[in-house]
């Protein structure tokens, strides 16, 4: 019974300190990428589904102007169904690991410039000819959407990066509506970084000496 008492004690506070790990570890923005462990003391496991497929297309480019698609010649590894590995690095993070394995266990023209380019289509998409024909009463046609993530050089090196089709839609959406514009321009942030004590004071003081040369008759 004791020995009971004690494995449960030890479980508990396992849990509690795994759980405090993670969650000081998500506050503080560290340790986030590419580390497995962090995924099973989060709690929000499926906040990233969207009603977008995702996959990433890289793309070669070497001095002659022609293109080549950067895929292991060994094949990819699919660890779930169908889908390359890669593909689940929807951030990135991994993508220019990838490109220099790739490029350096491959046989190839002197690659120049790699671009990273991210396919986006509606999940819908996806199902069945027979269920489409079900739930749908139009012909499927599959559109894709293709924005442009990154540049690397051979060595998989980011030379320019770019924001991702969701990021990229909403920033177009705020340059695109002078509304938005005028209200993001009244707008004062919570959290104030451009706070400076000396310039604050500077304008109480001119608004002092503007109050007292006022006629308050």
């Amino acid at each position: 019974m004791q020995i009971r008492r004690m494995a449960s004690g030890l479980f508990i506070l396992a849990y509690l300190m795994c759980l405090a790990w993670g969650v000081g570890a998500h506050t503080l923005k560290v340790g986030l990428a590419g580390n497995t462990t962090s995924y099973f003391c989060v709690w929000d496991m499926f906040c990233g589904w969207q009603a977008y497929d995702n996959r990433t297309r890289i793309i070669g480019e070497d001095s002659s102007g022609n293109y080549y698609a950067v895929e292991e010649p060994w094949g990819a590894f699919t660890p779930f169904g169908n889908v390359a590995r890669v593909h689940y690095d929807v951030s990135n993070n991994l993508i220019y690991r990838h490109i220099k394995n790739v490029l350096d266990h491959s046989q190839h023209a002197g690659i120049d410039r790699v671009y990273v380019v991210q396919e986006i289509w509606p999940k819908q998409f996806n199902v069945p000819d027979q269920l489409w024909s079900h739930y749908f009463h139009e012909p499927k046609d599959k559109t894709s959407y293709y924005n442009l993530r990154a540049i690397c050089d051979a060595s998989g090196m980011p030379v320019e990066s770019y924001p991702d089709w969701f990021n990229a839609q909403t920033l177009s959406g705020i340059a695109d509506n002078p509304r938005l514009q005028r209200a993001a321009e009244r707008a004062t942030p919570y959290y104030n970084t451009f706070f400076n004590p000396s310039e604050l004071k500077a304008q109480r003081s001119t608004f002092r000496s503007s109050a007292n040369g006022l006629n308050t008759n």
